[in-house]
């Protein structure tokens, strides 16, 4: 009987509370009413559209480097006889770095090239005998077969012979040096660093709103991030065709020569656009919807009117219209809750 009887307390005090918070839930909604309406009319704060002048300039960031850096390796494997380079020296493409012990790949390439021009002679033999009817067509195929096989051999260890000096890929300075004399070097193994700082470049990430400002072969400002004032001048050179991971185009920019230019600086790259001039820019807070699907309520007549926009670039807590607005219009900032197209509105302060 107790256990009954403390049920339906239990009972009693749940409907009590939920009784109260529905009170409590349409006292605030008849509240709410009253405070967000006068004679039916939704009560707003407007805004009025104006055009400003706007510069469309802007900055990226990005470190200097090479056009081109390379971790030369060796592609044969050897003794190290000889080096002719060092860490800091300018070095033309084609240039010899090092040589490798060549005393068993002369070996070798001799003996690959005698026994090529022994076969060749056995292929015409066995040529003109076949012609004769002395050997099979069976027997010249094989022959030929083991002749193309030689062949192959006495081209690798040509090649083996004539990359015994190691010349440079490109053009450029060494870097860094990886081999000493009497080493032992083999395949893939690092030999050199090149750098062909013939002239440096910048990679600056900019955002698909930026990018649609940009040309090949404009020209940019450089400048030291140091406290140092100093600036350089480059050129785009390049607009990446897809975003990255961040969603912004990686855009190459060719930096004129400069003897304080090194790589590894810090710069601030200035992009100047041409399409500087008025522009529209309202609250943020004054934008419903999507990115995609934007708009704003525009005040007329009394009525709330949606009209689509085209979002552009934000400044601060404004984002600029490039089109679906009209500078002298009055749009909704405040009191949107409640908003709908079409609805009636009262202008708070007017």
């Amino acid at each position: 009987m107790k256990k009954l009887i403390g049920i339906l307390i239990a009972i009693l005090a749940v409907a009590g509370i939920v009784l109260l918070l529905a009170g409590n839930r349409k006292k605030a909604q008849q509240q709410a009413g009253s405070a967000g309406s006068a004679d039916g009319r939704e009560l707003v704060t407007t805004y009025t559209v104006t055009a400003e002048d706007y510069s469309r300039d802007f900055t990226s960031n990005g470190v200097a480097q090479a056009d081109k850096e390379l971790n030369f390796v060796s592609e044969i494997s050897g003794r190290v006889v000889e080096i002719y380079t060092d860490k800091g020296r300018r070095i033309s493409k084609g240039a010899p770095m090092l040589r490798i012990d060549s005393e068993l790949l002369e070996a070798d390439y001799k003996a690959t090239l005698a026994s090529y021009e022994a076969l060749k002679k056995d292929e015409e033999r066995f040529t003109n005998s076949f012609e004769a009817g002395g050997i099979t067509s069976q027997q010249l195929d094989n022959i030929r077969t083991q002749l193309i096989a030689a062949e192959s051999r006495l081209k690798v260890s040509k090649y083996r012979l004539d990359n015994a000096v190691v010349k440079a890929p490109i053009a450029g300075t060494i870097n860094n040096c990886f081999v000493e004399t009497g080493a032992l070097i083999a395949p893939n193994v690092p030999l050199f660093e090149i750098v062909n700082d013939s002239y440096l470049k910048v990679i600056c990430n900019v955002s698909e709103s930026k990018v649609r400002l940009l040309k090949e072969g404009a020209r940019v400002v450089a400048e030291a991030t140091d406290g140092s004032g100093k600036t350089f001048s480059g050129t785009v050179r390049n607009i990446g065709l897809k975003t990255d991971r961040g969603l912004n185009y990686p855009v190459e920019i060719r930096l004129d020569s400069d003897r304080e230019l090194r790589i590894g600086m810090y710069l601030r790259i200035r992009f100047e656009s041409d399409s500087a001039g008025a522009a529209i820019f309202i609250p943020r807070k004054a934008v419903v919807g999507s990115v995609l699907s934007a708009g704003v309520f525009v005040a007329k007549d009394g009525k709330a009117e949606r009209r689509e926009v085209r979002l552009g670039d934000m400044t601060g807590d404004d984002i600029e219209i490039l089109s679906g607005l009209e500078e002298g219009e009055e749009i909704i900032v405040a009191g949107l809750m409640n908003v709908s197209d079409g609805c009636s509105i009262s202008i708070v302060g007017k």
